[in-house]
This record gives C-alpha cells, structure tokens and sequence, in this order.
C-alpha cells in the first residue's frame, strides 16, 4: 500500500534517515544501510529490494531524485528528502513502536537515528516507549491474573512479561540521571505469583512515579532514578466497575511513613482497591516469601533480602526496581543523654546503644558502616569490638530501634537517616555519619 496511504515500514524509514542529512548517491545509501556496524546488524537487504523501496518512495513524494552524470558511464541517482519525507522520519524517530510483535528491530532503527540527532531526541524516545511497553506489560499481567486458576497456561505470557520487564529496566537505567552510587538501596518488585500482578505492577510504577518519589522525597529518602508521572488505572474495554481487591504488599519497616501515604492515595485513584501492609525486617519478611506467604509486592531495604526471594523463586529478578536510597544516621533522644559529639563517642565505656539485629537491613548496613568507621582509625584500640559492646537492644526492625531511643532506653540508635527525619522534634542527629561506600 502506498505510504500516502500508510506509513512506511520501519525499513523504509530508515532509508529516509540516511538521506536526512544531505542528498546521497542511492548505492551510498544502501551501503550505509548494511554496514555491519550499525543498521546491517538489523537487516541484510539484497540490493534489488532496497532500489524497489526508493521507486516506492520516490512514487510516495517522499524523496526526489535527480540523475548525476558519469560520462560514459551510466548517470547515478541522487536521493533528496522531501519536505513531506522529513515530516515522516521526524514523527517516526521520535515515536514509540506501537506493535509489541515488532520491538527488537523497529526499536533499534529508531534509536539508531534518535542517537545520531542528540541526547535530547534519545530521551523523549525512551519516555514514549517507556510509557507504551508498561501498558503492554499491563495487559499482559492482566491476561495472566484471568488464568491464575490455570498453573500452566501463563507460561507463555510469563515469558513475554518478563521480556518486557528486562526491556523496561534497561531503559530506566538509561535514563537515570548520573549521580553517586547510594549504598543503602531500595528496590520493589511485583511477586512473581501474585493473584493480581496487574494491580501490583501498577502500585509499583505509582511508588517510582513523580508522585512517589515526591512523597519519598519529603520523607528523608534519595531518588535512584528518573520519575515518571504517575499513570492511572488501566481501564478493560467495556469494563463499568472495578471488582474490590485487597493488594498486598510486604515492606521494609523503615518505609512506613511515606508507603501508607502512597497506599491511601492509590487506593483513592483506584475505586474498590485496598492496600494492606506488612512491614518489618527485610530479611524476614524474604524469609515469609521463601515459605510461600502470599503477597503481590515487595519492597526490602536490602539487596541479600532480595535476592533471597529471587532464589525462591518468589520474584522474577527481571522485575526488580531501584525506587530510593537512605543513609544512616546515628540519633538520640532529644536531650542527647549520652551527650555524643564525635564518632569515637560511640565507643566509649558505658554508653547504651541500639542497633539493628543481623536479619535487619539496617543491621547489615551499620555493620558495614561500622567496619570501615573502624578502617579510618576511628574508636580507639578496640575498635568497632568497643562499639558492639555498648550495644544493649539489637532491633528486629526500623521502628524497633526508634521506640526503643523515645522512650529514653538507650543513649543513641543507629538508624536510617530518613527514620531520624520522620521522628522530628523528638530525637537529634548529633553526629554527621560518613557516607556508607556501596558494597554490593
């Protein structure tokens, strides 16, 4: 069909790339084309089928042509783009791909040429195609929720989903804005079982969203990535009233605050849905998963907690998200009984701490943070053993280790730094704590 009719096939926009430039000899084209280092990676396209496309092209008013001449040899074609032809690669390079079937060589024309234009054509391409693959994924998620009472017949859509998931992960890497690596990094998944994963991907793109990460934000975490508006609820054709849910999702302890904020505003934009949290420690609450609680989210404070749930086969390691970063933060009760001025404060004889136990995130990262405090030559010639000898409660989470610090039990906890942020008036952060040096 003609492409005044219907636009051309990605191939052929490719064609119209080459010539975007400058006018070019038609086989400098084709060479272009098929180089092996760029677009000949994608297509091998003999050359009788590539000078059919310019005669389809040229009859379309897409490009216009004019004979060189070689003497006695015969006269090349020289291809120019008309302005009708540079409106349609325009729109087709920085549009997504509307058909799921042909992502891996449409995508890749595309950005090809985006790159070639600059950064600023390469991100409004990956916003759009972002914002078409999670509707994609949505609808396919929705297909395997209608067939949860069919164990084997998801298998297909399965592995669809979790292309698309890759795909999605790649381009929020991409997108991310160059900043310092954060140690203490959060990341959220859908459960790979969940009885309504579609309802799940949703609250897990609402928690990375705009909205989300403003929320977070306020509340003393870091953003890990680029936000996105949030999306509304994805409607099925026909479909009057959404049928009540409950959506469950297991949480680090630490994110409370902001997760039952972000709960009750999703539940508002999603009529008859209703958030049910389970927050505690991060490996616990993997270990919960590993024995096959039933949950459709979830978001730890640690990357070992994850990847516990990952090895159960709970989550698909394809879905899993960075949405914010934390540090930590040495906090008191507001008076500072303990009277803590400096690092070796923590160390010494008699003061009364509280840290997280070993299958708390917390717990692991102060750890962690403790050792190369130590490394620096901080607390003495006991080093980080006169830390741990101070320690009277080890937490079994977050808010643990904060009530315990209220209520004037201990001199000092070590905890997150949004936890101390969130507690407001009634705890001090005394001490500035070095930034924690990612581990894994």
């Amino acid at each position: 069909m003609s492409p005044r009719r219907q636009a051309p096939l990605t191939i052929e926009h490719a064609l119209l790339g080459f010539v975007c430039a400058q006018p070019l000899h038609a086989y400098a084209v084709y060479q272009q084309l098929n180089a092996p280092d760029a677009l000949g990676q994608v297509w091998q396209l003999k050359l009788s089928h590539f000078y059919a496309l310019i005669a389809k092209l040229e009859q379309a008013g897409y490009l216009a042509t004019t004979a060189e001449p070689q003497g006695s040899r015969p006269a090349r074609k020289v291809l120019r783009l008309t302005e009708a032809g540079a409106a349609a690669f325009a729109h087709w390079r920085a549009t997504p791909v509307e058909d799921p079937a042909q992502l891996r060589l449409d995508f890749l024309a595309r950005l090809y040429f985006a790159e070639r234009a600059g950064p600023a054509t390469v991100r409004g391409l990956l916003i759009a195609q972002r914002a078409a693959c999670q509707d994609w994924r949505d609808a396919l998620r929705a297909q395997l929720t209608r067939r949860a009472d069919q164990p084997d017949a998801g298998i297909f859509l399965q592995l669809r989903v979790r292309r698309l998931e890759s795909f999605l992960a790649w381009i929020d890497r991409t997108l991310a804005a160059p900043a310092e690596t954060a140690a203490v990094t959060y990341s959220i998944t859908v459960v790979a079982n969940s009885p309504q994963s579609d309802l799940a991907a949703q609250f897990v793109d609402y928690v990375r969203s705009s909205r989300g990460q403003a929320v977070l934000l306020s509340a003393g975490f870091s953003p890990t990535v680029e936000a996105f508006p949030e999306r509304g609820p994805s409607r099925e054709p026909g479909a009057v009233s959404a049928p009540a849910r409950t959506l469950t999702v297991f949480a680090a302890a630490s994110l409370t605050g902001p997760f039952e904020a972000l709960g009750a505003e999703f539940s508002a934009a999603h009529p008859g849905t209703t958030v049910r949290f389970t927050f505690g420690g991060s490996r616990r609450l993997a270990e919960q998963l590993r024995q096959g609680a039933v949950a459709d989210v979830f978001a730890p404070a640690h990357r070992h907690a994850m990847d516990l749930a990952i090895q159960a086969g709970r989550v698909w390691p394809e879905s899993v998200y960075a949405f914010a970063a934390n540090q930590l933060a040495v906090v008191t009760p507001r008076s500072n009984p303990g009277h803590l001025i400096s690092l070796d404060d923590l160390a010494r004889p008699g003061l009364k701490l509280a840290l997280g136990s070993e299958a708390t995130a917390v717990g692991q990262y102060t750890r962690e943070l403790l050792t190369q405090i130590e490394g620096r030559g901080y607390f003495g010639a006991q080093g980080m053993d006169a830390v741990l000898h101070n320690v009277v409660r080890y937490g079994e989470s977050v808010t643990e280790i904060m009530d315990t610090i209220a209520r004037g039990e201990v001199d000092a906890g070590i905890v997150f730094a949004s936890d101390g942020r969130q507690a407001g008036s009634a705890v001090q952060v005394p001490i500035a704590l070095p930034a924690l040096r990612p581990g894994r």
